[in-house]
């Protein structure tokens, strides 16, 4: 199973390249596509990225239509609308693309965050205002993690 833990911030190059971290790649060593998939999020002002594999898997569920109601059908579809292959380089580095960079307000630094089987790069600040929100909403909340599988689905 891939698996992305942990935090890194890289920065981006005048071409628009940035390093993928080096776990995140070993993570997607064995997979076909030689790279990530990347999509705008469209819960949060950034990038969700994960690898061919669990792109292949969602694919395959969409078939089981009784698994999804038609507005997760329909937004699944934009994901596999906007999504794009982008291939690593010889030193591991990924070129982000203008309508991806704008989505995110990603400008010269990239902070790649795992989520466990997929991941998001985010602008930093950006990230920074996001966590403190959810941290609060939490709090006001009462939430905890649930560190217990999650329902498959969700």
């Amino acid at each position: 199973m891939t698996l992305f833990l942990s935090k890194t911030l890289n920065k981006i190059d005048n071409k628009s390249r940035v390093s993928v971290p080096s776990t995140f790649r070993s993570a997607l060593k064995n997979q076909s596509f030689k790279g990530i998939i990347a999509f705008p999020s469209y819960s949060d002002r950034c990038i969700d990225s994960c690898g061919i594999n669990r792109m292949e898997l969602i694919a395959q569920n969409l078939d089981e239509t009784e698994n999804y109601s038609k507005e997760e059908f329909d937004l699944i579809s934009l994901c596999f609308g906007e999504a794009e292959k982008l291939p690593f380089d010889k030193e591991g580095r990924i070129i982000l693309p203008k309508n991806l960079i704008e989505h995110s307000g990603i400008k010269d630094e990239a902070l790649f965050v795992g989520l466990g089987p997929t991941f998001q790069i985010w602008e930093p600040k950006t990230f920074d205002q996001n966590k403190i929100l959810t941290l609060k909403k939490a709090k006001e909340k009462n939430l905890k993690p649930r560190l217990k599988p999650i329902p498959k689905g969700v």
